[in-house]
């Protein structure tokens, strides 16, 4: 829907082509090569990419400088890796500052850098600010001259169309892992409850088949959003009766729910899959206490989820402590141990503590 239409920036192109990157381009002399002047000249956009060195680089502010005089100040976009930006303005910060001049500052009559700022808007991807989908979309959008929302949302159904396939096996592996998990359950009170077990396991068998058949019925056409049911449709639905119906069963309950929070994470939808996990966790807890592995494969799952919503400071706190109880369960050499280190160590260099990560 969007390549084709008509924007301040154009039309829009079925794809960004080609890519230009100055780091191959630019020459030994003092002043910037022709091959890189044509290459400005022949662009639609500049994209800048801004850190405390970017801002001393006499090259980069060059390139700034030309692609302003070309008359194209209004297609110069930004994007923060590291410094702050603004904090030039003081003398305590300035070596910090991650905008070049020549992008703090517009061009005079003479063509020079005046003292009129410009207030330059950037796509910010420094940890804890724009997650890196985010501050990807904010750049095209800018280029494509369309709104981010736009963007995004077509983003979303592409990525929904392709993982449709992705959901669809994860929900029919989380029907096997569920049916493993009760034959497990069983078999440990087969000598005392034979009786029992065979109605538990009949009426197990019975609810998982309702469940995942249910999944994908709509007996009302206006359930559906759109004209077809979507895989978010799909699994909201899912996640609500397991919610209601399964209370009589914590153990599958449990794991329809954690299996279900990877499936919304595959989808990059973290916040519902953040709660389900976090459901899963308690309800582990209630049924086995703290240390038990089941418990602490959800804790280790919660801390992975909350990596991707860049909640570091949770999910550190979440993998410190599957860690912990994981040395404690299966010994140093284990894989799962290593797994979960190497998931702290990922945290830890997001937030910047390399010696920690170590």
């Amino acid at each position: 829907q969007l390549v084709g239409r008509q924007t301040p920036m154009g039309r829009v192109p079925e794809r960004f082509a080609p890519v230009f990157r100055d780091r191959e381009e630019l020459a030994t002399s003092t002043s910037l090569g022709e091959m890189l002047t044509e290459s400005l000249r022949a662009s639609a956009c500049q994209i800048v990419i801004c850190s405390p060195r970017a801002a001393k680089s006499r090259w980069t502010n060059e390139e700034i400088m030309a692609f302003k005089r070309l008359g194209k100040a209004n297609r110069i976009f930004a994007l923060i890796v590291d410094g702050e930006p603004g904090a030039s303005e003081n003398p305590e910060t300035a070596e910090l500052e991650c905008f070049p001049p020549a992008l703090i500052y517009e061009l005079g009559e003479d063509n020079e850098l005046s003292d009129v700022r410009s207030e330059p808007i950037a796509a910010d991807a420094r940890p804890g600010k724009d997650p890196r989908q985010a501050a990807k979309l904010k750049l095209l959008a800018g280029m494509l001259g369309v709104g981010y929302d736009d963007l995004r949302q077509r983003e979303v159904q592409r990525r929904q169309r392709r993982l449709m396939v992705l959901a669809t096996a994860s929900l029919v592996g989380m029907a096997i892992t569920s049916g493993l998990a009760v034959t497990a359950y069983l078999a440990r009170l087969e000598a005392e409850e034979q009786r029992r077990i065979a109605e538990i396991e009949a009426e197990t068998a019975r609810q998982t088949t309702q469940f995942m058949v249910g999944l994908f019925e709509v007996s009302d056409p206006s359930e559906s959003l759109g004209n077809t049911i979507t895989a978010r449709e799909i699994l909201d639905k899912g996640a609500e009766r397991i919610e209601i119906e399964l209370n009589d069963q914590p153990v599958i309950q449990a794991t329809l729910m954690d299996t279900m929070g990877t499936v919304y994470t595959s989808l990059g939808l973290y916040e519902p899959a953040t709660t389900l996990v976090s459901q899963a966790l308690d309800k582990r807890i209630a049924l086995h206490g703290r240390e038990h592995p089941e418990v602490v494969s959800s804790l280790n799952h919660l801390g992975e989820v909350q990596t991707l919503k860049a909640d570091y400071a949770e999910a550190e706190r979440n993998l410190r402590e599957a860690l912990e109880t994981r040395r404690e369960l299966f010994g140093n050499e284990h894989a799962d141990v290593a797994a979960t280190a190497s998931d702290l160590a990922y945290v830890l260099t997001l937030q910047g503590e390399y010696e920690a990560a170590e």
